[in-house]
């Protein structure tokens, strides 16, 4: 989701890869508007809207080549899209923006066909900064180049972090949440290979608060916690499906597939709730 800094609208992108997203009121829960994706191109499941709000930004492709764009549209004139931001790489996901207004790009470096990956053999994702007007003004990127960056989140202030799908020997367990400040090389978290494998390769949702970081897999069906200033890792947690987290009061709140909740507070103290929904992948906290 794609929440509005300014009124009542949400933006709902289709499962990567899709050929839609839709606008609607979160409060009466109408349909405001639906884009559709131009015939050559398709959407990655990811937006955002620029920190005014004039502007949603989506990640999309090239169907055939998965060639990577951010997609620009007009919020004011019923979402119409004006530009294409380019030159970033191939198979985007995950964007968001910084509190300058930078633009921050999980390029994930895997050219798809449908979900199918043809290209692992030299993909390339890195950490991409745009400017608002698709400057590319900053790109950086991990050593091993099978670890697909995809899913972002920043603490509020300067520094970014980004969960990877690993893509290269299934035997292999690597570090999956890495942490970044501008100018800077990207920095991976604490963790033996022991403690990576209970996330299977895959990390889905990541949120910080002044102390701790924290990441969801729902494939490992856990989710971890990391101190922010060692970035050792202090704990991994069982939860069925984990889902998606986002800070709230300065408090973690975790979802999972099977309706859990769990609140998190400064702490490290938890309390589960039982919600009754099925969550997905990603949160968002409408304030």
């Amino acid at each position: 989701m794609a929440i509005a800094p300014n009124q009542e609208h949400a933006v709902m992108f289709a499962r990567r890869p899709g050929s839609y997203a839709m606008v609607f009121d979160y409060v009466s829960g109408n349909i405001h508007t639906l884009i559709p994706a131009q015939s050559d191109r398709h959407f990655y499941g990811h937006g955002v809207y620029s920190n005014d709000g004039r502007w949603l930004y989506a990640t999309e492709g090239e169907r055939s080549t998965s060639h990577g764009i951010v997609g620009v549209y007009d919020v004011e004139n019923g979402y119409r899209k004006v530009e294409e931001f380019s030159g970033f790489g191939i198979g985007p996901h995950e964007i968001i923006t910084m509190s300058d207004g930078r633009l921050v790009v999980g390029v994930g470096g895997v050219h798809t066909q449908g979900r199918s990956p043809l290209n692992l053999d030299t993909m390339n994702p890195s950490l991409s900064y745009l400017s608002e007007s698709g400057e590319l003004l900053e790109q950086v990127s991990l050593q091993d180049k099978h670890k697909s960056i995809r899913h972002l989140a920043h603490d509020g202030e300067h520094t970014v972090l980004c969960g990877q799908q690993y893509r290269g020997e299934p035997d292999d367990y690597v570090p999956l949440v890495a942490m970044h400040r501008k100018g800077e090389a990207l920095v991976e978290l604490g963790g033996d290979p022991e403690d990576w494998a209970r996330f299977d390769h895959y990390v889905a949702s990541i949120a910080a608060t002044e102390s701790h970081i924290l990441a969801t897999s729902p494939r490992g069906n856990c989710y971890g916690i990391w101190d922010k200033a060692t970035r050792e890792l202090l704990e991994i947690n069982a939860l069925p499906d984990a889902s998606g987290v986002v800070v709230t009061n300065g408090e973690f709140h975790v979802s999972s597939g099977i309706g859990r909740v769990v609140k998190i507070n400064a702490d490290l103290a938890k309390q589960t709730f039982v919600s009754g929904i099925q969550w997905d992948n990603h949160w968002s906290a409408i304030t």
